[in-house]
């Protein structure tokens, strides 16, 4: 066999003949054909990397000028305060220019009147005449001033039922004062009867009086140095 190779080799027209030679997979004859492909792979991947890299490095605008999109919450309004005013009670009212000045002292005769109706009979009770009898002639003469001056006091929505009332005490005390004058000058027991009987309305008219005076004074009205009110009368 191995002549036959060698007169095949020789007939074919090779002079001399080579030594057998082992083929070597990664020999330098095939490492040409090899690199082309990695050539490209390596152009393509390149140009990949290129073209990405491209696309990060470009320049990115800055926070300050990137548009964000958002919905604009409504806005919240703060309750605006405004100053208030210190309003005056509701209980307090206001009356007449100077009407309370006039009130106050047309009370003070009112109060002396009916302070005499209750003097005179604890002077007689004292069994002090004389005092009783000086005490009734001052009440004859300051009871009717006194109803003259409640007359004439300015009208008053909120004191029109004490007007009255006191206006109706007043003439109780006049009508008291000539009776009890009646018994000290002229002697008439009688007469001392009626001024008790006369004394006993009044008493009865006091606590309506009394209540009409505590409405005032919830009014925010008062007198210096006197209080509104009229002392109780004891019924004889």
């Amino acid at each position: 066999m191995a002549e036959e190779r060698s007169a095949l080799v020789v007939g074919d027209g090779y002079a001399q003949s080579r030594p057998v030679r082992t083929i070597n997979r990664r020999s330098p004859v095939r490492r040409p054909r090899l690199s082309i492909p990695l050539a490209v792979c390596i152009v393509v991947l390149g140009t990949v990397v290129l073209a990405c890299g491209g696309t990060s490095g470009s320049p990115r605008p800055s926070p300050s000028l990137i548009t964000l999109d958002f919905t604009p919450r409504p806005s919240v309004s703060l309750p605006s305060v405004a100053p208030t005013r210190t309003a005056a009670p509701s209980t307090l009212a206001s009356w007449p220019v100077g009407w309370d000045v006039t009130f106050c002292t047309d009370f003070a005769d009112v109060t002396v009147a009916h302070e005499l109706v209750i003097d005179i009979e604890r002077a007689i009770a004292d069994d002090n005449r004389t005092d009783a009898q000086g005490l009734a002639n001052e009440l004859a003469q300051t009871a009717p001033i006194a109803a003259s001056e409640i007359t004439r006091m300015k009208d008053w929505v909120p004191a029109t039922d004490l007007k009255t009332g006191l206006s109706a005490l007043l003439d109780l005390d006049t009508q008291a004062a000539a009776a009890y004058q009646s018994y000290f000058n002229d002697g008439v027991k009688a007469a001392l009867k009626q001024a008790r009987q006369l004394r006993n309305q009044v008493g009865k008219q006091v606590p309506s009086a009394n209540d009409q005076l505590q409405q005032l004074t919830d009014l925010g009205l008062s007198c210096p140095g006197r209080d509104l009110k009229l002392e109780d009368v004891l019924t004889l």
